[in-house]
């Protein structure tokens, strides 16, 4: 009766420490879980302050980029209305004495040469004017203002320039289209001044989803690793991430450039 006693207790024993092994098992399996659940927990808690935050910065940019836009058309139309309208003042008042002083030909030498340097300044004015907010872009939108620009290289004669747009015309906002035209016309002016190319070929895709930008020129080309950090590169790239566009430029020497432009909508 003894030893089964001793037998009893022992094994109530041995339960009882089972039990309280098994226990503690589950209470560390039950506290590793909550410590995994808390974690996750917390990590989408940032994950979505983060993108709060993304978003809160980017509505804020987009509000700088609007203000912006907005002060450059002001002083577009300030400088063409203001600037450009007193110096075609002062280009009557000057044909006016040319006239009047017809018998005193050093006055009438004075009076063309004043005349022709204030028209070259009308047209520097209304060049300025029109690359800060061309007025085409507003009206009539990204495919006609892009293709003036590109009309307008090829009558100099110096490149050609061939243009063409597919898809839908319906237009991006206009921040996405003045930043796009920059990016053009800065690509443009780099063929010009440096590929040495004879012809640029401009393609741009607009679908429902996406905007596409395609810029391919045959000029002699560069090698992309050591102009990369060059200020003209850096300046069309950043333009780009504004409007939160993907643009890739490839280039090898002796091969032209090519520059491609991802805008998701």
């Amino acid at each position: 009766m003894v030893e089964k006693a001793i037998e009893t207790t022992s094994d109530s024993g041995l339960t009882v420490i089972y039990t309280g092994m098994l226990g503690m098992f589950f209470l560390a399996f039950a506290i590793v879980g909550f410590v995994i659940i808390y974690k996750r927990r917390l990590l989408k808690q940032q994950m979505k302050l983060q993108e709060q935050q993304i978003l809160h910065q980017q509505q804020l940019l987009n509000t700088s980029v609007e203000i912006q836009d907005e002060e450059r058309k002001r002083f577009a139309a300030d400088l063409h209305d203001e600037i450009g309208g007193g110096i075609s003042t002062i280009l009557l008042s000057v044909s006016k004495l040319k006239k009047e002083a017809l018998k005193d030909t050093n006055t009438v030498a004075q009076s063309e040469k004043i005349h022709h340097q204030l028209n070259d300044l009308l047209k520097k004015v209304r060049e300025i004017s029109y690359n800060i907010m061309p007025p085409t872009l507003e009206d009539f939108g990204l495919n006609e203002t892009v293709s003036d620009l590109c009309f307008t290289i090829s009558e100099t004669d110096i490149i050609m320039v061939d243009y063409e747009w597919n898809g839908e015309e319906k237009r991006l906002n206009f921040s996405q289209e003045l930043i796009v035209y920059r990016i053009i016309k800065e690509i443009l002016v780099n063929v010009v001044k440096h590929a040495e190319a004879t012809k640029v070929v401009i393609t741009i895709d607009n679908t429902a989803e996406s905007f596409k930008l395609l810029i391919q020129d045959n000029g002699k080309g560069f090698d992309t690793e050591t102009t990369k950090k060059g200020a003209g590169l850096r300046n069309i790239k950043d333009r780009a991430l504004i409007i939160g566009a993907e643009l890739i430029i490839s280039s090898k020497i002796n091969s032209g450039t090519t520059a491609r432009l991802h805008l998701n909508k």
